[in-house]
């Protein structure tokens, strides 16, 4: 029996060396962090569908495959969304920068030809959301985490957001002052991009704040990073949302991205410029957006090795392209307000690109080590499985949102 008991602490403290927890069996939602002076009014009800596939197609086989997939966005005042079960689960959850919930996915060896595919399964509510907002504001307490975070001029400058570039220092003195308080800050910019900034028809993205500013061009993603930037050079707090709107006008849904703001003694304020024709600032005359992912990230993104000693050095140029990732989402309104006549407003596309993805050559003693933990992390979760500590992840139909009247 002594024995036996030494075996399993063995296998417990390997577990907590190696991996992390893995995600609940329950169905999960993330803690809201939204203004509680926001006013939601007809709320629609969806049901949608993740889809992840990811295939070899190498001539040798890709080892200790990791796939990091966005689960949940943080909540918002105007969205809720659920993910209700996973087709397998993830070997570990953890939570990135921006508070979005991460999940990983491993496998210790995709053969050549082989596809996996994951299955995400989600209920999702959105709300036209306007805000109780004060009239004046007491000063930002600058030593707060959101304020240091998101006013923080190297946070996704190199993905586009500029803040603190000189043409944006300057752009921002033309259109505010001062005396200004954050609410009539952000309005100002606001009013600029939407007056100023056109929709590129073609889908071509400018690519950053700096460029859209310069050509006055720009998808739904440049009005973001050019609104995001100037917000966090005047030192109001600002994040993008990236997500999915299930209608845009004409009946067609796709993906999009907006901004929310953060007002002291309020919280976090929604505003989507490049619908700002249509109204969209420190409201939503919709009820349409769910968001999927929080800041500049990619949707997922994949690594793997391959054994040098199965690959020539031709072989090892062309790795990096051979693993192929795909996703899709599918969207279902189960319960909706009667719709408003409304114009066709833009959006960035029916589908998205596939992010990327990267593949390194693993040396011979590095893939003995994999192996090995492999090996100890199926042993592991026969023993968790035997114990009952990893039940699947199942949906609870209790945890879906109940239709309301309106």
């Amino acid at each position: 029996m002594k024995r036996r008991h030494g075996h399993i602490w063995v296998l417990v403290l390997a577990s907590l060396v190696l991996f992390q927890p893995i995600a609940s069996a329950k169905s999960l939602t993330q803690p809201s962090i939204a203004s509680p002076d926001a006013i939601t009014t007809l709320p629609a009800y969806y049901s949608f569908t993740k889809t992840v596939t990811i295939r070899n197609t190498s001539s040798v086989a890709a080892l200790d495959v990791n796939a990091h997939v966005v689960l949940l966005a943080p909540q918002t005042a105007y969205s809720t969304v659920t993910l209700l079960s996973s087709s397998i689960s993830p070997s570990s959850t953890h939570y990135d920068q921006f508070g979005n919930l991460i999940g990983v996915y491993s496998w210790p060896e995709i053969k050549p030809g082989q596809t996996d595919t994951i299955v995400l399964k989600y209920v999702a509510n959105s709300s036209e959301v306007s805000y109780k907002l004060p009239r004046s504001y007491p000063p930002y307490n600058k030593k707060s985490a959101i304020y240091q975070m998101y006013t923080n001029p190297k946070l996704e400058y190199s993905e586009g957001v500029n803040t603190d570039a000189p043409p944006l220092v300057a752009l921002d003195q033309q259109i505010t002052t001062p005396s200004e308080n954050p609410y009539q800050k952000a309005d100002a910019i606001f009013e600029w991009i939407v007056h100023n900034i056109n929709y590129n028809y073609t889908l071509q993205a400018s690519g950053s704040a700096l460029v859209t500013l310069s050509t006055h061009l720009g998808i739904c993603s440049d009005f973001a990073d050019l609104y995001v930037a100037l917000l966090r050079t005047d030192h109001v707090p600002a994040r993008l949302i990236g997500g999915y709107v299930t209608n845009n006008g004409g009946g067609q849904g796709g993906f999009h991205q907006w901004v929310e703001f953060y007002l002291p003694s309020v919280g976090w304020v929604v505003a989507d410029p490049t619908w700002g024709k249509f109204g969209y600032f420190a409201s939503l005359e919709d009820n349409w957006h769910v968001p999927l992912y929080d800041g500049i990230r990619q949707d997922i993104s994949v690594h793997w090795y391959y054994s040098t000693a199965e690959l020539s050095a031709a072989q090892l140029a062309q790795m990096n392209k051979q693993i192929l990732i795909g996703y899709h989402y599918a969207f279902h309104t189960d319960q909706a307000p009667p719709a408003k006549p409304t114009a066709k407003r833009p959006i960035l596309a029916v589908k998205q690109t596939p992010k990327t993805h990267s593949a390194h050559p693993l040396p011979a003693l590095e893939s003995l080590w994999v192996a090995l933990r492999h090996w100890v992390r199926e042993l592991v979760d026969d023993v968790e499985r035997w114990f009952g500590i990893i039940p699947p992840l199942t949906p609870r139909h209790s945890d879906l949102p109940q239709p309301q009247e309106s």
